[in-house]
């Protein structure tokens, strides 16, 4: 079932209900500016590794969702002994601007081992339960797994 809505003066307000209504449907999903990185184990001792992510609401197609003004759940996770992942903003409910958040993803200086990672974790609202509009947008991560 498509909806369709009168045509507008405004070229904006046609596509942000065009949007809209795609996201009405349940067309949302996560992007990220990037998914994966591999510093290796000597990069990571000698600096802290810091990548900057850019998470976005699209459609399938890749459209943004420059309407939305909602918030997402981010969560940071590592599997190493020595080494530290943290975020910017701090994980929790973070608000995105006209479809979009930036969040620095940091590896501590240390000695990281081989193959550990660090996790980020964007997810649906932990306190609504419903997702975005009633409708579960999948989790999408960045993986940086520290090569040899």
């Amino acid at each position: 079932m498509s909806m369709e809505f009168r045509t507008l003066e405004a070229a904006t307000l046609n596509d942000n209900f065009g949007l809209m209504a795609k996201a009405m449907s349940g067309d949302m999903k996560f992007s990220l500016s990037q998914t994966t990185a591999a510093p290796t184990v000597a990069e990571c001792t000698a600096a802290a590794q810091v990548y900057n992510i850019v998470i976005s609401l699209t459609t399938a197609a890749g459209e943004l969702h420059s309407w939305y003004n909602g918030k997402v759940l981010l969560a940071i996770a590592d599997t190493d002994n020595t080494g530290v992942a943290s975020i910017d903003p701090a994980a929790g409910e973070r608000a995105m601007t006209n479809g979009v958040l930036e969040v620095e993803v940091t590896m501590s200086k240390a000695a990281w081992t081989a193959n550990k990672t660090a996790t980020l974790t964007v997810s649906d609202l932990a306190t609504a339960g419903t997702g975005i509009l009633g409708f579960v947008v999948a989790d999408k991560t960045f993986v940086a797994t520290v090569a040899a």
